[in-house]
């Protein structure tokens, strides 16, 4: 038998989006985006007492965050940025979209996700600046249309699907003519460029051209302008990059991306 040697075995961590392509301004997300955040994910607040905890990625997976909202439902105060800065929050007790129903975490293809009611729900991040060009990725389902999944409070930057096109806007709208299929989860990618703006959904192009030139001065999550056509279904990811990628960088997002959500 050959000699053991005395190293310890320790498992592998899977890289997370944020180790494969590091530098974002905000990463909004309900798993781990990177080996070296051991932050919260999210604060919550529960229905029961109004109480308020705040969970990380495993203790929302593991099941600590269903014990502590127990038969009743959860509200995301916070969505914290694996970044270290930028959190979105809504203090407004109404306004928050939920993550817990009944004593269930609402899921998306097996993994947490953020219910938005489509009435009035949304976080904001006030503090995001981020001049183009910039790339916003987002993992996202549609329950009704016109639904906003973000919006600069500035800029108004979003991404609108709806039942019949799909847009960016950053000063003038980038439409596609595709169809989407309400309750599906999706992936995409929000290109930031002028003239050279484009539209991805889960790694195909769907539209590109001019979507103008604003800048993203602050951003709202789940509406265009509160109470404007507020988003409808679940938001699972949000990442924003101060960055325009090539094309085997923005397949290697999509891939990290499509891998953790089995889409």
């Amino acid at each position: 038998m050959a000699p053991m040697n005395n190293r310890l075995l320790v498992p592998r961590q899977t890289p997370g989006l944020l180790d494969l392509v590091p530098g974002a301004a905000a990463a909004y997300s309900l798993r781990s985006l990177s080996r070296s955040y051991a932050g919260p994910v999210v604060t919550v607040r529960r229905s029961s007492d109004n109480a308020e905890d705040s969970f990380t990625a495993a203790e929302v997976a593991d099941g600590t965050l269903a014990a502590f909202a127990g038969a009743g439902d959860a509200f995301v105060k916070t969505w914290h940025s694996q970044t270290g800065s930028n959190d979105a929050s809504q203090t407004t007790v109404g306004y928050q979209p939920k993550l817990v129903s009944s004593g269930v975490v609402v899921t998306e293809e097996g993994k947490p996700a953020i219910q938005f009611d489509k009435v009035d729900d949304y976080l904001e991040a006030a503090t995001v600046a981020v001049a183009q060009p910039d790339t916003i990725v987002s993992v996202n389902t549609q329950d009704a249309a016109p639904s906003n999944v973000y919006d600069g409070i500035t800029s108004r930057q979003a991404l609108s699907p709806n039942a019949t096109f799909e847009r960016i806007f950053a000063g003038t709208s980038l439409t596609s003519a595709e169809t989407i299929t309400v309750g599906q989860l999706r992936i995409y990618v929000s290109v930031f460029d002028g003239s050279s703006s484009a539209l991805y959904r889960d790694g195909v192009r769907i539209a590109s051209g001019n979507a103008g030139s604003n800048s993203l001065g602050g951003f709202r999550i789940g509406t265009f302008t509160p109470g404007v056509a507020p988003h409808g279904g679940t938001i699972s990811e949000i990442v924003i990059y101060p960055s325009v990628f090539d094309s085997a960088t923005r397949q290697l997002i999509e891939g990290s991306i499509a891998w953790s959500y089995s889409v």
